[in-house]
């Protein structure tokens, strides 16, 4: 049985091709009805303008052809539906129609017969803009013990430029980075973060993500006697004296910022205006000290004021 069947195979196999190739042929020219998704086109935008609502990206469409010519259109993806805005103010609906089906080719005989769904599109226009903003850290970094960060984080590029459609636009002031942890650091954090996605897809930003950089330093302390305490605002006929003159007090910050700190970077003072409606009573002085940098144990924590009255006056 099997020697037969091989006998010949050759002629069989081609006979078998052959039959198939026919029946192809004859199946390919028979008509079909067939719904296929063509996609939506926009085309001829108003200068300045930019569509507001979401879009449908395809229409489903039934068409009519026969079988070779269905085929041809599914693999060359020719066909489109364009929606023309060069005449559109503000807004405007499209009534799909068959005949709004474009063909980038003609394919034999192909015919749009019924759109199913979406009949009528809705376009809304608004006007373009863009604009800076600037961009907001949103990590949570914790050191280990004994260490501590110095100054704020640094963000690059701490801006962004945002566009699309005012309305949308003109509502956004800033754009933070995401929510990220880092803990027990140690040394120096250089990282990229990703941005907060915008809640519309119309919104379209320059970059999706900053580089954030920390400084991290171990945590010293030194301790500066000595400060002077000044006195401001204080009328020209009036000459005023802090009691005692001076201030000692603890600094806690990153060791390479306080090992080049000196004692006139730390500002002291009693404002005149706010303590001379209070003889007799001792004040705590203002103290002001670059970034980065804690106090503790200030001594003596209140003043008492010495006024004298400029006689040549």
């Amino acid at each position: 049985m099997s020697v037969r069947f091989l006998k010949n195979y050759k002629v069989k196999i081609v006979a078998l091709v052959f039959a198939i190739v026919i029946w192809f042929f004859v199946i390919t020219e028979n008509e079909y009805e067939y719904v296929i998704e063509v996609p939506v086109a926009v085309i001829n935008t108003p200068p300045g303008k930019v569509i507001l609502n979401d879009l449908p990206k395809v229409v489903k469409v039934k068409i009519k052809g026969t079988g070779k010519d269905l085929i041809a259109l599914m693999v060359r993806t020719g066909a489109r539906i364009k929606l023309d805005l060069f005449d559109v103010g503000q807004s405007k609906i499209f009534h799909i129609e068959p005949r709004d089906v474009f063909l980038s080719r003609p394919i034999g005989a192909i015919q749009s017969n019924e759109i199913i769904m979406p009949d009528s599109i809705r376009v809304i226009l608004d006007d373009f803009q863009r604009k800076k903003i600037p961009v907001n850290s949103n990590i949570k970094p914790k050191v280990a013990p004994g260490f501590t960060i110095v100054g704020d984080a640094q963000i690059n590029p701490d801006s962004v430029l945002i566009s699309g459609p005012q309305s949308l636009v003109s509502k956004i002031n800033s754009v933070s980075t995401e929510e990220v942890e880092f803990k027990n650091l140690t040394d120096n954090l250089k990282q990229n973060i990703s941005l907060v996605s915008q809640s519309s897809n119309k919104i379209i930003v320059s970059t999706n993500r900053v580089e954030i950089s920390l400084d991290i330093q171990r945590l010293v302390e030194i301790t500066l006697t000595g400060i002077p305490v000044n006195i401001r605002n204080a009328p020209p006929n009036v000459n005023v004296y802090p009691r005692p003159s001076t201030l000692n007090l603890v600094l806690e910050g990153g060791g390479e910022l306080l090992a080049q700190l000196n004692r006139n970077d730390i500002i002291a003072y009693l404002d005149y205006n706010r303590v001379k409606g209070s003889p007799g009573i001792e004040h705590p002085a203002v103290i002001e000290k670059p970034p980065g940098i804690h106090y503790r144990d200030v001594q003596p924590k209140t003043f008492k004021l010495v006024f004298e009255t400029n006689s040549s006056n």
